[in-house]
């Protein structure tokens, strides 16, 4: 059996990537012409040539990771020239038919939905650039029920018709780090292929201990003809949201998404086994994840490579006043409470005079089978999720919500949507007038 090929190639002298990673995004025509090289190398190490997976008249939907509604200078989305430079080479260097660049981000009913995500992070206008026959937003296209055969959680699934219409499917994660998923490259991504649900199911259930299993059960809905990983600018730290970006200006391909996605958490700094959707899909024959096993072509992985600052999840004592008490829960709450406070505190507000104008602010998660009521009392209680309410600890859960001078509430499971609506409400509470 011959062993899957990955490419990973460097793209030369990128001019604007200092003032990018400074704050400001732009884009010279010669960064275009750089990264469209090196996409153009590290598919045809890969692959061999276009030809290969686009037949005359091909339908190629180009799927970028979205993410949420954000600049592209918050380096939460794939960069627009890269975008650009996909775009490009796959409808001057093949035969398709038309060129469809679509998505739907994981948070569209509160960040944002697909089209102002689109437009707001420049990818709209990078993909018409780039030669673009349309841009989907998917959320404003139908979806159809699929059974998903041998999957172990996620076995029905909602996909977005386009999806599943296109003749040719090319998956263009970004490089970067994430509180739930350890990272987000390519298996990951298919979580846009799904609607919201709010406040659970779909994607917002996908996001609870079983992520990485969920994450390869819905691959098996239908997996990539080629998988591109915009690795110009990666993120680490506490992505996807209030990471660092990280200048790496590479690109990484191959037909296999496990494959790529294990060479590209390599060049990170992680051990692909560390990747809970890499190891459950290899585990599972969907890839290929042994780096002893994979061809690596173009660059040397080692002499790429560099250890990312990792995520931490942990929301529990990291800002005094924003007291988290949370035991019995699973990460669907944890990192999204985490993910919440930290988009908080990066919005410049003083926590410290906030909690002493406003009072303590005590946020509530799983079972609490220690938590005494009289805690939240006049302060501010944000109760998530919910499986408080199937504990011994309930009653006391309750009491404190009728005790406490403000009370929040947040259903689902997983609530990923507190990611953003637990911030917008903190932010609320701090610009309340005296």
């Amino acid at each position: 059996m011959s062993r899957p090929k990955v490419a990973v190639v460097k793209a030369e002298e990128i001019q604007g990537n200092a003032e990018f990673m400074g704050g400001g995004f732009v884009r010279y025509d010669q960064d275009v012409a750089a990264i469209r090289a090196a996409v153009k190398q590290a598919v045809e190490l890969s692959i061999g040539s276009l030809d290969s997976i686009i037949k005359p008249g091909d339908r190629v939907l180009i799927k970028p990771n979205l993410a949420f509604q954000a600049p592209a200078e918050s380096f939460a989305v794939v960069d627009p020239r890269t975008v650009e430079a996909v775009v490009a080479y796959v409808k001057e260097e093949s035969k398709a038919g038309e060129v469809w660049v679509g998505d739907n981000p994981s948070l569209g009913l509160h960040v944002g939905r697909a089209k102002p995500a689109f437009i707001d992070s420049g990818i709209e206008e990078a993909a018409y650039r780039g030669g673009a026959d349309k841009v989907i937003y998917f959320d404003e296209t139908a979806t159809a029920v699929v059974d998903i055969p041998q999957a172990k959680v996620f076995k029905r699934a909602e996909v977005f018709l386009p999806f599943l219409e296109a003749d040719v499917v090319i998956n263009l994660p970004k490089l970067k780090v994430h509180l739930a998923g350890t990272v987000t490259l390519g298996l990951k991504n298919w979580n846009g292929i799904i609607p919201n649900r709010h406040p659970d199911e779909q994607q917002q259930g996908a996001h609870r201990i079983d992520l990485g299993q969920k994450f390869a059960d819905l691959y098996r809905v239908r997996k990539a003809d080629l998988t591109i990983i915009d690795g110009i600018i990666g993120m680490e730290g506490q992505g996807p949201h209030a990471g660092t970006p990280v200048e790496m200006n590479l690109i990484v391909a191959g037909a296999d998404t496990v494959a790529v996605d294990a060479v590209s958490s390599y060049i990170m700094g992680f051990d692909p086994v560390e990747i809970p959707a890499v190891r459950v899909a290899a585990n599972e024959g969907l890839g290929v994840a042994d780096l002893d096993a994979i061809e690596v072509v173009g660059e040397c992985k080692d002499a790429v490579r560099r250890i990312f600052k990792r995520p931490n999840d942990n929301p529990v004592g990291m800002y005094r006043g924003l007291t988290v008490i949370i035991q019995q829960t699973c990460p669907g709450c944890y990192v999204n409470i985490r993910g919440a406070l930290d988009s908080f505190k990066n919005t410049g507000i003083d926590v410290a005079e906030f909690t002493g104008r406003e009072g303590e602010c005590i946020f509530v998660a799983g079972g609490v089978p220690d938590f005494d009521p009289a805690l939240a009392k006049d302060k501010n209680l944000f109760v998530c999720g919910n499986c408080w309410q199937y504990f011994p600890s309930k009653d006391k859960v309750e009491e404190a919500m009728n005790v406490a001078k403000r009370c929040y509430v947040y259903p689902g499971c997983a609530p990923v949507y507190i990611f953003s609506q637990l911030n917008k409400d903190l932010q609320a509470l701090a610009m309340r007038e005296a």
